[in-house]
């Protein structure tokens, strides 16, 4: 059977609006998602900076004691990678020797306190408890408390890049 030509004509026009309501369609999702996977892609193609944070001057710290400082960033960091404060405990361990801790417990991420009386860092979300050496004593933290990678330059503690340990306290991350 032959079609008529008004019935070809008509499919061919709806044919064509189809494709190009599809068209503008591809080209307005294109233009929007352009920049949105650029903004989620491009951090992770950037080299990693070496942040350095300033703990304080070493004499400022006894040995055998814990001390929670703040962290002073060296270079000033803008929005959307500025947190705000952060700070650390820093144990010293010997004449120069060193380890910061990150003040976050490794369970949820609540903020640990140190008990001097009981040589014990305490979480209080749910009962995690790390020993002077960072080590989980008790609670649910699946690892101890992650550390900071440590430099001394003129008599002034720096605190790196945060790093993971496994329970020989050998850094895995």
């Amino acid at each position: 059977m032959l079609e008529r030509p008004i019935e070809r004509h008509c499919r061919d026009r709806r044919s064509f609006f189809r494709g190009l309501v599809t068209s503008i369609g591809a080209t307005i999702t294109a233009i929007l998602a352009a920049p949105l996977a650029g903004f989620y892609a491009l951090p992770a193609f950037r080299k990693p900076e070496s942040v350095w944070k300033e703990c304080g001057a070493v004499d400022d710290f006894p040995v055998g004691e814990i001390k929670l400082v703040p962290l002073k960033p060296l270079a000033v960091r803008v929005w959307p990678e500025d947190w705000g404060t952060e700070a650390a405990w820093v144990s010293r361990t010997g004449e120069q020797d060193f380890v910061v801790y990150n003040v976050h417990c490794t369970h949820v991420g609540c903020p640990v306190t140190w008990s001097p009386q009981a040589r014990r860092f305490f979480s209080p979300c749910h009962g995690g408890v790390f020993d002077a050496d960072g080590r989980v004593l008790a609670g649910p933290p699946p690892r101890p408390l992650d550390r900071y990678e440590v430099k001394i330059e003129n008599g002034v503690l720096f605190a790196g890049r945060a790093y993971r340990v496994d329970d020989r306290l050998a850094r895995t991350s």
